[in-house]
């Protein structure tokens, strides 16, 4: 299979040249590779971005690349050393039995990170929020897929890692999906305030301030009503991802007897 990809005059050096002349094409071979992979998946990453390929799409394809380079290395080392490739293959299959058992979580994160890249349910730059097993619960603004780990960068700029299973198998809503970003308050009006007309006055505030976009449309219906207080939630899409606080001060102020809660705000 070696001689396939490498010429033969290479091949008949590696298995018949001195040992010391052999060690030397061993650590070139290491030195040549580890340059070759960086360069190739950074140069293919590039030029599939300009040529307007996802973004997702070109760093899966650019991993693959830099992986591919190094297999082929790590073949050539190995057949300087008389290493044949058959038994290795063996190797491989019994070390990746016995990994795989293992290893399973971390198989899964890599399975999922394959998948997030493939599919690319989100972007690098989208603010997305996690509802994962395990008590997974994350928000922030996606800045790399990783093969185990998807990075995030949450609101106060601290940077979140979260397994890639854990947003395989969890819920995940995009706040940015509509080149927006999803705002949500919880508001509590006193019992005797009609919640059509309080809902029109709430709607009509959120519009007029900056950055609130027109679509969709403002939304706020009654979730919870008890003897003394009923329980609102408004949702509206702005241009900024701070929109839920100037809203909530917005409504506070116009409306002194309600409750503004920003713990579910974009």
């Amino acid at each position: 299979m070696l001689r396939n990809l490498v010429p033969s005059p290479v091949t008949d050096f590696l298995t018949s040249g001195h040992p010391l002349e052999r060690l030397g094409v061993v650590v070139f071979t290491i030195v040549a590779t580890t340059f070759v992979s960086r360069f190739a998946r950074g140069r293919l990453s590039t030029t599939l971005e300009r040529r307007g390929l996802a973004i997702n799409a070109a760093v899966l394809l650019s991993r693959l690349l830099w992986i591919g380079v190094w297999a082929l290395g790590i073949a050539i080392v190995l057949y300087a050393f008389g290493v044949g490739l058959g038994p290795l293959a063996a190797f491989i299959g019994v070390v990746g039995l016995a990994a795989g058992l293992a290893l399973q979580q971390l198989l899964q994160n890599l399975v999922a990170g394959i998948y997030l890249l493939a599919e690319r349910p989100f972007r690098i730059g989208d603010l997305i929020a996690v509802v994962g097993p395990a008590g997974a619960n994350h928000e922030g603004t996606v800045e790399d897929i990783q093969m185990r780990t998807t990075r995030l960068r949450g609101r106060n700029d601290e940077l979140i890692l979260v397994p890639n299973a854990s947003i395989f198998g969890g819920v995940v809503t995009n706040r940015t999906a509509i080149s927006g970003y999803a705002a949500q308050l919880s508001l509590v009006f006193p019992r005797d305030r009609d919640p059509v007309g309080v809902g029109q006055q709430v709607v009509a505030i959120v519009e007029k301030l900056p950055g609130t976009l027109r679509t969709p449309e403002p939304e706020i219906h009654v979730d919870k009503v008890s003897r003394d207080d009923w329980t609102a939630t408004l949702v509206f899409w702005a241009q900024r991802p701070d929109a839920g606080s100037s809203a909530a001060w917005a409504i506070a102020s116009a409306i002194p007897d309600a409750s503004v809660d920003t713990t579910g705000a974009a």
